[in-house]
């Protein structure tokens, strides 16, 4: 089933390295969960490098941003660190949380086929209300895109 903006998120559990995250415990703000593909890989850390350059904005919008990919948390932490990413990353190893936003999915490269996140970004309110969905994004200008709505909030 295809997630379309005004539908309720789906509520998921994932790893963090601060423990355990749930969208129930982020209720009242407004949130930025973006599906990326593969830590420290060149179009992944020029995103994550975006959104975290544009974090004091978001702040000042009451946004929190989540960056989620099927890495684990040592890998998480590994990326974080080396790019001092101010924002939670989470580690979605068993592929529910892609499943339940529908990011996992059939992917070409050099005529190669292959099965992988779908970079997807989505914009939720702070009652946990799809407002805006960036599929198939393309990583230049996506933060500015994304604070931009937020404002229209």
């Amino acid at each position: 089933m295809e997630l379309n903006v005004g539908d309720k998120s789906p509520v998921f559990k994932g790893l963090t390295a601060e423990g355990p995250l749930s969208l129930n415990d982020l209720k009242g703000s407004n949130i930025v969960l973006y599906f990326y593909p593969k830590d420290d890989t060149p179009g992944c850390t020029k995103e994550a490098c975006a959104f975290r350059d544009a974090l004091p904005r978001f702040k000042k919008m009451n946004a929190k941003i989540f960056g989620v990919s099927k890495d684990d948390l040592k890998s998480h932490e590994k990326f974080a660190d080396k790019y001092e990413l101010p924002f939670t990353l989470i580690s979605d190893a068993d592929g529910s949380i892609c499943d339940s936003f529908g990011v996992w999915g059939e992917k070409s490269i050099y005529g190669k086929e292959y099965m992988g996140i779908e970079r997807t970004t989505y914009l939720i309110d702070k009652n946990g209300v799809i407002r805006h969905i960036w599929r198939k994004v393309k990583v230049d200008g996506h933060a500015e895109e994304v604070l931009s709505s937020i404002k229209n909030l």
